[in-house]
């Protein structure tokens, strides 16, 4: 008797768990995500996938201090760009490039000392760099310190507010 209760509470589980018979449902369900998305990107919730704009100024704040990455447009999806990931008073990776974007993909070459070339994503808000880069990519940091793995978020638009942003042995890291 003791066993009944449960086995009941898991099949009835079970049966809900199970799939719809109409297909139609699982396609009206979709429809109906792609439509709250569309509304999201309408009224400037989440960005729009399709028309990503790498513009503007990126940080990301912690204990050790606040990594900053800045993007100032120089043509069609081409960047001026300059990145800061600090990792204590005298710890830090400080660099200025370029980048082109493709849709989600970043492709962002570092210049000024060794070749530092690869691939980041960005997804409108925040723009992920990978964990594993060119060993030439150490040469834009101290003792301890590395790009790899760092993240930026947005937090303002644009050229003007990109050419703001300030870097430690680097005065502006975008111009």
């Amino acid at each position: 008797m003791k066993y009944i209760i449960p086995l009941t509470l898991m099949m009835l589980l079970a049966s809900s768990c199970s799939k719809s018979e109409n297909p139609s449902q699982t396609v009206e369900q979709s429809d109906v995500g792609r439509a709250l998305d569309e509304k999201a990107i309408a009224a400037g919730v989440i960005p729009d996938p399709d028309n990503l704009d790498l513009g503007g100024r990126f940080e990301t704040r912690s204990d050790l201090g606040t990594d900053k990455f800045c993007a100032v447009a120089n043509g069609s999806a081409q960047f001026n760009i300059g990145l800061l990931a600090v990792f204590g008073p005298e710890s830090k990776c400080e660099a200025q490039g370029s980048a082109k974007s493709d849709g989600e993909k970043v492709q962002i070459t570092l210049s000024g000392k060794k070749d530092c070339s690869f691939a980041a994503e960005f997804d409108g808000v925040e723009l992920r760099i990978p964990g594993s880069i060119e060993a030439g990519c150490a040469s834009y940091c101290s003792d301890r310190a590395s790009l790899s793995g760092t993240r930026y978020y947005k937090v303002e638009q644009g050229d003007e507010n990109a050419r703001r942003t300030l870097g430690r042995d680097i005065e502006k890291l975008c111009d």
